[in-house]
């Protein structure tokens, strides 16, 4: 008979530390040395009668499993209304140019994978590209008033048309910036993984 079988404070010990193989490690550490501390004043007959009550240590490390269990990752919030509305928006804004564009506009903007703020700069993009683009014709006009005799090269002549391709180019790439920065995350905004103690990675 060896040493652990005929003490039973250390045959119990050795059995819990088995047990707990798998558990945490400050857990198994904690526990484990818990109950050595708690058995090892005790004389034989009461040190005997705490082992009775502690139990099983299997159960013990079940205990301490189930406690130290990885809570399940919530599902991100509207995640399928989410791809939908950025997919709309990529896809609608080349079939139904400008009224497709608006719709995944408006769908984005239901949507809770991204901030606010991501929202009012998705919303003033196009606005301001039309703006700089009509501002550049302006300004092309200004400098060039005989259209008969342009002085400037052909290229810049088309520089109107570019305004009617804000529709087609700028929601798009919007859509695929959008959809980047809200997987990156887990479809989850800003703000809430910066209440979690997140960062925004990998909407």
């Amino acid at each position: 008979m060896n040493q652990n079988s005929s003490n039973p404070v250390t045959a119990y010990l050795a059995r819990l530390d088995s047990a707990m193989v798998g558990v945490e490690p400050s857990v198994r550490a904690e526990i484990v040395s818990g109950i050595r501390e708690e058995l090892a004043g005790l004389d034989p007959a009461d040190a005997a009668a705490r082992i009775a009550d502690l139990g099983d240590p299997a159960l013990i490390a079940a205990e301490a499993r189930a406690g130290t269990t990885a809570p399940v990752a919530e599902p991100a919030p509207g995640r399928t209304l989410s791809i939908v509305a950025v997919l709309v928006l990529i896809v609608g804004s080349f079939a139904v140019p400008v009224l497709g564009a608006l719709v995944g506009l408006i769908w984005v903007s239901l949507s809770a994978a991204w901030s606010r703020r991501e929202k009012l700069v998705m919303w003033l993009v196009p606005v301001v590209s039309v703006v700089v683009v009509l501002a550049v014709v302006a300004a092309i006009e200004a400098l060039n008033p005989d259209a008969a005799a342009p002085t400037l090269p052909v290229g810049f002549a088309g520089v109107s048309h570019l305004a009617l391709l804000i529709p087609f180019v700028v929601p798009p790439i919007e859509g695929i910036v959008l959809l980047v920065r809200a997987h990156r995350r887990g479809w989850r905004p800003e703000a809430l993984l910066a209440n979690r103690g997140g960062v925004g990675g990998p909407a």
